[in-house]
């Protein structure tokens, strides 16, 4: 038989905190030796592996020391590393085993279509690719799901997060998991909102900071080679006729107008009517513009990262809703996930107060985590 040459494919995919070199304070509030232990300690690197960073140069260039210096000494081998305004094709990544993608600045060239497409091939391809990713001001949201001004305090958040007990959150993810599959999940919120549905066999895709070659071999859904640090959310796209009931949003951004009271009502998955205070024209246009891939539901999503939570005074979901306790519901393609929901369109939405049980055995009471009490 054939030996299948492992690949594995890290990125760091950031938003840019500020138009300096790095984010905002970072010379000093960002310990990029943690950083790199982190990842490096994540990815469990075997020996002869040969590593490519695609940086860019201006912007979290601080952290490709310590992240060589560190594939040395697991044995790995650094190839030489790779401008971001350089395309990144298959035949570049069939030279590597391992790609690690830093953050970007604002304005930076990003993966391009063919790019992604390079790098969704190699994903799909199975064994032991991996992706791990690490999202940095990008991460920060509003409940609505769009990006927020990134607060120079998330750093330090964002770094705790990384120093967690990684036995506990993955424990405490298989027993919402078990609870899940038993029956019909429900989730409430004080704005209204009031969804059930069944996950049945479906895969949950775990985030629980293990980007090892033997966790990967695993993989079930594309998602499961994206690992992130920091870790934290349990992810599922449920049976989809077997999703009902209304996603309720105070407030939310569609485009140029902040609609109000908007309420989606579901049946069988689709949305299938829309309801709004203010702003409702928009929110249809939206949904159009997004063809029939935005009017079906996507995903849920829970948090369980014990130091990603929201700060006192603020509205806004640090890195996209890992925190604990926090809710995440989705419109959209629900491929990577091992749904049935085709096309290009994801909206996101997050809820820090939602409620969750599965018939009366209660994963989250009012935002807070009791799956472990």
């Amino acid at each position: 038989m054939a030996v299948r040459r492992r690949y594995l494919l890290v990125s760091l995919a950031a938003g840019c905190v500020s138009c300096c070199a790095q984010p905002a304070g970072a010379g000093e509030s960002l310990d990029y030796d943690q950083l790199a232990s982190a990842i490096t300690r994540a990815l469990a690197l075997r020996q002869g592996e040969h590593v490519l960073i695609r940086f860019d140069p201006s912007y979290f260039d601080s952290l490709v020391e310590p992240l060589r210096e560190r594939i040395r000494a697991s044995g790995a081998v650094n190839l030489p590393s790779l401008s971001a305004a350089a395309p990144l094709t298959g035949e570049l990544l069939s030279r590597a085993d391992v790609l690690i993608r830093l953050p970007l600045r604002a304005g930076a060239r990003p993966l391009d279509a063919a790019d992604d497409r390079a790098r969704i091939a190699w994903l799909d391809h199975g064994g032991s690719r991996r992706e791990l990713h690490f999202h940095w001001s990008e991460g920060t949201r509003r409940p609505d799901g769009l990006p927020a001004d990134h607060p120079p305090e998330f750093d330090a958040l964002y770094l705790a997060a990384l120093d967690i007990d990684y036995s506990a959150l993955d424990a405490a993810q298989q027993r919402a998991l078990d609870v899940m599959q038993l029956g019909t999940v429900r989730v409430q919120t004080p704005a209204g909102t009031d969804l059930m549905f069944r996950v049945g066999r479906r895969p949950f895709n775990r985030q629980n900071g293990d980007a090892s070659p033997a966790r990967v071999r695993q993989a079930r859904v594309r998602v499961d080679r994206e690992i992130e640090l920091p870790a934290g959310v349990l992810r599922v796209a449920p049976v989809e006729d077997s999703v009902c009931g209304n996603i309720s949003l105070p407030e939310a951004r569609f485009g140029d107008t902040v609609a109000k009271g908007v309420v989606f009502e579901i049946d069988n998955g689709r949305i299938s009517r829309v309801r709004a205070k203010e702003g409702l024209p928009a929110v249809e246009a939206f949904l159009a513009a997004g063809g029939d891939a935005a009017r079906r539901f996507r995903e849920f999503g829970l948090g369980f990262n014990p130091r990603l939570t929201q700060p006192p005074g603020t509205s806004l979901i640090p890195y996209f809703g890992y925190g604990a306790g926090v809710v995440r519901l989705s419109l959209g393609d629900s491929q990577e996930l091992g749904g049935n929901v085709r096309g290009d369109f994801v909206r996101w939405f997050f809820f820090a107060d939602a409620t969750v049980h599965v018939d009366f055995r209660y994963l989250v009471r009012a935002g807070k985590l009791v799956v472990n009490q």
